[in-house]
């Protein structure tokens, strides 16, 4: 971008110094002509004029080397013309022509300072531009990690807690029934206490992969605690359904997990409660399929409960 600007003033100036230089030189074949003559040739106040503009327009659009340029040429025509004209030849009237010259420089300069202080006022502004998109850029970014993190577990990137339940209550109110099922892993803490949690985070990450591959679109699921996943199913399930359901979950933490060469298989306790047969909303129905989660690891462990008023 610079390259061409560059080419672009380059151009410019070259192209103003010509129309300068020809203007000098016929003022100067008008001036012997005059001398001549005795008289004065009124089209040196035209060619005057014509390179006040052109000194004016290379300024303006070839800005400093513009500037550098104008000056120049007009510095030199002041030079050439005081010691040919007013000094050698004792031409008094060339003095107004130097006046019209020293003008330009003059215009030059305020012209170049303004537009140059313009152009410092734009590129302040563009920058500042690009530093508030950056801003907004790097806003928009943390308002995402903040929605992550208020809805999504960092660990397993399932959706949390928050999410579920919210999402628990628009299925409630879409649908008007649906089926829980808390899903608690059995002695969890024993491979963190043993192997290390590192070895547990893995293996809830691997388990967390299995689990929302296996629920795909017909069924949500989402880490709800530490070693804990909820999930919601559809309308319309029987009990029978959904012990299948529940028996493919198993399937698939009885699957041998194999972590740095070391295979570890653990197990889980499941409960499952209705709505609206055992909730009246959807914290009660959290509750009420944890509470049947509980009897299953009381009964044993690894096994799924169905929640029933005798059980609470």
């Amino acid at each position: 971008m610079n390259k061409k600007r560059d080419s672009k003033s380059i151009i410019i100036i070259a192209v103003g110094v010509v129309i300068y230089l020809a203007c000098s030189v016929l003022q100067a074949v008008l001036s012997r002509q005059a001398v001549a003559t005795g008289g004065n040739n009124p089209m040196s106040g035209v060619l005057s004029q014509i390179q006040v503009v052109d000194s004016v327009l290379i300024v303006m659009l070839a800005q400093r080397n513009g500037f550098i340029a104008a000056s120049l040429i007009n510095g030199l025509n002041i030079l050439i013309t005081l010691i040919m004209q007013v000094i050698l030849q004792g031409n008094k009237g060339a003095l107004p022509g130097i006046l019209v010259n020293l003008i330009s420089v003059g215009l030059c300069m305020l012209i170049f300072f303004y537009t140059d202080k313009t152009e410092k006022m734009n590129k302040e502004l563009q920058e500042s531009y690009q530093e508030a998109i950056e801003k907004n850029r790097i806003i928009e970014q943390q308002s995402e990690s903040m929605k992550f993190l208020a809805y999504f577990d960092k660990l397993t990137q399932l959706p949390n807690r928050e999410m579920f339940m919210e999402q628990l209550e628009r299925h409630i109110k879409e649908n008007g029934d649906c089926v829980m099922i808390y899903v608690d892993m059995d002695d969890f803490r024993r491979i963190n206490d043993n192997f290390g949690h590192a070895v547990g985070d893995d293996l809830l990450k691997r388990y967390a992969e299995k689990i929302l591959r296996y629920c795909g679109d017909k069924a949500f699921a989402a880490k709800i605690g530490g070693d804990e996943f909820g999930i919601i199913l559809g309308s319309g399930m029987t009990n029978e359904a959904i012990y299948q359901y529940a028996a493919g979950i198993s399937a698939i933490f009885s699957e041998p997990v194999n972590i740095g060469g070391n295979v570890y298989t653990v197990a889980a306790s499941y409960g499952a409660a209705n709505f609206p047969e055992n909730a009246m909303t959807a914290d009660d129905l959290f509750r009420c399929a944890e509470t049947a989660m509980f009897n299953a690891k009381e009964s044993g462990k690894n096994q799924l409960c169905f929640y029933t008023k005798k059980a609470s």
